[in-house]
């Protein structure tokens, strides 16, 4: 089977999300427009924001954002904090290392986690 590292958000507006996502991501969008924004990643992935087809259609999606160790949990979260990321679960120590939940502005949950070495039987 193929696999894809894309990663496809449908948005209200993708311009907002953009602004959004360039200040999380500390990156901006290879692509940018009123229909739809484009942002190629460290790792390679893609993360696409495209105009939201029908507005009635609310889906949420769920992004990991993988980190190595506690302390870059913790930064992240007071970086995103500031730029404006809704916090729907603060860091916390969890069964398998650390982690904490965000929210974007179309309420796609932000999901921001270090594996601890050694639990869960991962290597971090």
């Amino acid at each position: 089977m193929t696999e894809t590292d894309d990663i496809l958000l449908n948005v209200t507006d993708p311009e907002v999300s953009a602004r959004f996502y360039s200040g999380l991501l500390r990156c901006l969008p290879v692509e940018a427009g009123p229909d739809r924004a484009l942002f190629v990643l460290g790792s390679g992935r893609a993360l696409s924001l495209w105009r939201r087809v029908d507005a009635r259609l609310e889906e949420v999606c769920e992004v990991d954002f993988p980190l190595d160790g506690a302390a870059a949990v913790d930064e992240a979260h007071m970086d995103w904090w500031d730029r404006g990321a809704r916090i729907l679960l603060p860091p916390m120590d969890m069964g398998c290392g650390r982690g904490f939940v965000a929210r974007d502005p179309d309420g796609h949950r932000l999901r921001v986690f270090a594996r601890t070495e050694g639990r869960c039987g991962v290597a971090a």
